[in-house]
C-alpha cells in the first residue's frame, strides 16, 4: 500500500493527467504512518522509551534520504543557474534557503516551505506529528486522540470544499490547513493502531483488492465536485482501506513486489523531484509523452530509489542504529556504577 502511494505521488509530480488525485496519497501516508508507529512504539513507550531516544530513531529513520532529496534538489538548482535557466531558483535564496531546510525547518525566504524539494513539507509535518506523538499523544486515551482527529478533520472539510481540493500545505499560508491533514489522518492512524490487535494477517483477494483499491481512489477520474471526491476519500476511503488492509496480505505470488515496493517507497517520495523537470525535457527531446514517458520516469525513479535504500539509506540507519544502541549501553553501564 505505501509503495503505491510513493508511486502515485510520484506519477501526479510527472503528469496530474494520469494520477489526478495522487496528492490525497498523502494523507494515507499520515495514516499508515500513525498506524504504524501506534503499533511499534506504545509498547516501547509504556516499558520507559524516553523523548529523547524515539525522535533519534525517528531522525535515523526520516533524515538520511530526506537529506540526499535535499542535496539532489540544491545541486539540481545551482545547475539551473550555471545552464542560465531563468525559471528556477537564484543562488542568494538557494543559499539563505539551505541552512533552514538541512535542519528540517520550512525556508522563511520562499513561498514552497522546501522549494528545492516541494514534497517534503510532508515529511516535516510528519516530524512535528512525531513530536506531538511523544510529548503528549501517547498519554492520552483512544477517545481523546479519535476526537481531535475528528475536530481536525471538522475544520480541513469546509476549507477544501471552499478550495475544491485538499491539495494544499506545501506553501506558506497553507501551513494551518497542513496540519489539519496531518492531524486527522496522523491522528485517526493511531486509533486504527490502538484498536488492532490481530497479528496474523491471510493473505489473498481481500489484500489484492485493497491494492487495487488504493490506485482507483488516488487516480479517481470522472468524479466531480472534485472537493467533495477529496474529503470523500480523506476521510472514509483511506481510513476504511488503512482499516482492511493492515489486516490481510496480497497474494503469494504478488508478494515479493509487494515488498519491493514498499521497501522503496521512502527513497521515491523523497528523491523524484529533481528529476521530473530534466526527464520531461528528455520527453520533448525524444518526442515522447503521456504513458510511455510516464512510464519511463517510474521505472527510472524506482530503480534510483531502490539503490539509494540499498546502498545509502540502510548502510547509514545501520551505523547510527547501532551508534545509538551503543550510547546507550554505554549510559545504563555508567548508571549501574
Amino acid at each position: 500500500m505505501r509503495g503505491l502511494a510513493a508511486l502515485a505521488v510520484a506519477l501526479f509530480h510527472f503528469n496530474i493527467s494520469l494520477m489526478p488525485h495522487g496528492y490525497l496519497a498523502v494523507d494515507f501516508f499520515f495514516a499508515l504512518s500513525g498506524f504504524v508507529l501506534w503499533r511499534s512504539y506504545q509498547p516501547r513507550w509504556r516499558e520507559g522509551l524516553g523523548t529523547r531516544a524515539f525522535l533519534a530513531r525517528r531522525l535515523i529513520r526520516l533524515y538520511p534520504l530526506y537529506a540526499l532529496g535535499l542535496l539532489l534538489g540544491a545541486g539540481y538548482e545551482v545547475w539551473r543557474v550555471v545552464s542560465g535557466s531563468r525559471t528556477g531558483l537564484d543562488l542568494e535564496t538557494i543559499a539563505l534557503s539551505l541552512p533552514f531546510n538541512a535542519l528540517f525547518m520550512p525556508s522563511p525566504f520562499t513561498i514552497p516551505l522546501f522549494p528545492m524539494n516541494v514534497p517534503a513539507w510532508s515529511l516535516f509535518f510528519e516530524v512535528v506529528a512525531n513530536i506531538a506523538l511523544i510529548l503528549v499523544l501517547f498519554r492520552l486515551p483512544l477517545w481523546l486522540i479519535a476526537a481531535i482527529a475528528i475536530a481536525c478533520g471538522a475544520g480541513l472539510a469546509p476549507i477544501v470544499l471552499a478550495r475544491d481540493a485538499a491539495n494544499v500545505g506545501a506553501i506558506w499560508g497553507e501551513t494551518g490547513i497542513g496540519l489539519l491533514r496531518t492531524g486527522f489522518s496522523f491522528g485517526l492512524g493511531l486509533v486504527l493502531g490502538g484498536l488492532s490487535q490481530r497479528s496474523h494477517r491471510p493473505r489473498g483477494a481481500v489484500g489484492m483488492l485493497c491494492l487495487g483499491a488504493i490506485v482507483f481512489a488516488l487516480y479517481g477520474i470522472g468524479f466531480e465536485p472534485r472537493g467533495w471526491y477529496d474529503l470523500f476519500v480523506i476521510l472514509l476511503i483511506s481510513p476504511l482501506l488503512l482499516f482492511v488492509g493492515t489486516r490481510f496480505e496480497p497474494s503469494r505470488l504478488f508478494a515479493p513486489l509487494a515488498a519491493f515496493a514498499g521497501d522503496v517507497s521512502y527513497a521515491l517520495y523523497a528523491v523524484h523531484w529533481p528529476f521530473i523537470e530534466p526527464y520531461r525535457a528528455l520527453g520533448r527531446h525524444i518526442g515522447l509523452d503521456g504513458v510511455p514517458m510516464a512510464a519511463i520516469f517510474l521505472g527510472s525513479m524506482l530503480a534510483l530509489a531502490w539503490l539509494v535504500a540499498r546502498f545509502f539509506d540502510e548502510p547509514l540507519r545501520t551505523l547510527a542504529t547501532s551508534a545509538l544502541r551503543t550510547r546507550a549501553a554505554t549510559a545504563r553501564s555508567l548508571a549501574r556504577a
